[in-house]
């Protein structure tokens, strides 16, 4: 996984935990001996893992770092705000890069297989590839609908040619139960956002009334080691 030299942009981001509890996780295998796993069973043929089995296939966490540097790149690139693609990823697989739905979306931004061919994903689990996917799919349907995105987040869940065909958010009970988390979980972290800025005005601040520290002599100043050059990772 290929990973963007991107560093202390999205600390004010997250403060929920970024882990599917292993207590959550359920599986079944199909009768090609496909394993499927996800952590919002609607299919009886979905047994609970307990957790010593979830911890064998599955990841306890994603690197809080790594996730927050992905989210920014992607969402970057597609011009779509970090808080609401954290809020689909929150609402699609609590932060799962496994997840199996019963319909067969995968990944963290749960990207169907089609879907994903159409985007050009090679491995729907992997990460990077998966936000990349995800975001870029959001782009698409917030231009196609006119920036709305209420029916961005309809289509995003039960397709954009269902959108189109009711001409608006469809009379689907999971899909207005959809928009409604997402528009929740999205709220929440644009708040964050905010509220941690404040905080870091705030230090700065309290930091700004501080008295000066005396400046070392010239004998002192000999033994002050030069810094050391930042390393820039290639892209």
């Amino acid at each position: 996984m290929r990973i963007f030299g991107v560093f202390g942009l999205l600390s004010f981001l997250f403060a929920l935990p970024f882990c599917a509890q292993a207590s959550e996780i359920y599986q079944y295998i199909d009768a090609a001996g496909t394993i499927h796993f996800t952590n919002v069973p609607t299919d009886s043929r979905f047994k609970r893992m307990d957790q010593g089995e979830a911890k064998t296939v599955l990841p306890d966490k994603i690197d809080r770092d790594i996730l927050n540097i992905l989210i920014y790149e992607a969402s970057k690139t597609h011009k779509i705000s970090p808080a609401l693609t954290m809020a689909v990823i929150r609402t699609e697989s609590n932060f799962n890069p496994r997840a199996v739905s019963v319909a067969g979306a995968q990944g963290l931004m749960q990207i169907m297989p089609a879907t994903a061919g159409d985007l050009r994903i090679n491995d729907p689990f992997d990460p990077e590839e998966n936000i990349h996917g995800g975001t870029r799919y959001l782009r698409y349907l917030l231009d196609r609908f006119d920036q709305n995105l209420t029916l961005a987040l309809a289509a995003y869940h039960a397709g954009p040619g269902t959108v189109s065909r009711y001409g608006g958010v469809p009379p689907i009970k999971q899909t207005k139960r959809y928009i409604k988390k997402v528009l929740h979980f999205y709220d929440y972290y644009l708040n964050e956002t905010k509220r941690s800025e404040i905080k870091k005005r705030d230090t700065k601040r309290e930091e700004a009334k501080l008295p000066a520290q005396p400046m070392p002599g010239p004998a002192l100043a000999q033994n002050i080691p030069s810094q050391s050059k930042i390393k820039i990772p290639n892209h």
